[in-house]
């Protein structure tokens, strides 16, 4: 492994550790998610491997197209509570649910196809696709990182 990779890897596990800690114990702050967010611009520029010049551009961009996502998502999130989505309980029937997390999705793909062009013009075609999936391996490594404090206090 690269020595820079293995500086952002420990710095990643510094702020998912910080992260996950505030998390177990319901103290997210806004300084916990500025923390987790540059962790997360740390792996993807180590993932996407990035020139000092891509990751100036790019920051700015990815930053604009996680604001929009959050936009999309904070609505549905609000309306549904996965938990309280059951057959037949008041307004919020599964149907519902399933047509409005179709049009969710579709929200989604119509973000990133817009936002396309916008990366293209700062990385690659196969950084742009190597983003998608570092996005995914930066969620998986936050549950896991989570789900091994709640066991380790379930320990304790």
């Amino acid at each position: 492994m690269r020595k820079s990779s293995q500086v952002v890897q420990f710095v990643l596990s510094t702020f998912l550790l910080l992260f996950t800690a505030s998390a177990v114990y319901g103290r997210q702050t806004r300084p916990a998610q500025q923390r987790i967010h540059a962790a997360k611009m740390a792996y993807m520029a180590d993932r996407l491997q990035l020139t000092p010049e891509q990751s100036a551009a790019f920051v700015p961009v990815y930053k604009n197209y996680e604001s929009d996502f959050r936009a999309i998502r904070a609505p549905f999130v609000k309306k549904y509570k996965l938990d309280e989505v059951e057959e037949g309980t008041g307004n919020m029937t599964v149907r519902q649910y399933v047509e409005d997390d179709l049009d969710y999705q579709q929200q989604v793909l119509e973000l990133k196809r817009s936002y396309n062009d916008r990366f293209l013009k700062v990385i690659t075609s196969r950084q742009l696709a190597d983003m998608y999936i570092a996005e995914r391996e930066f969620k998986q490594i936050l549950v896991k990182r989570l789900k091994n404090m709640k066991q380790k206090q379930q320990n304790n």
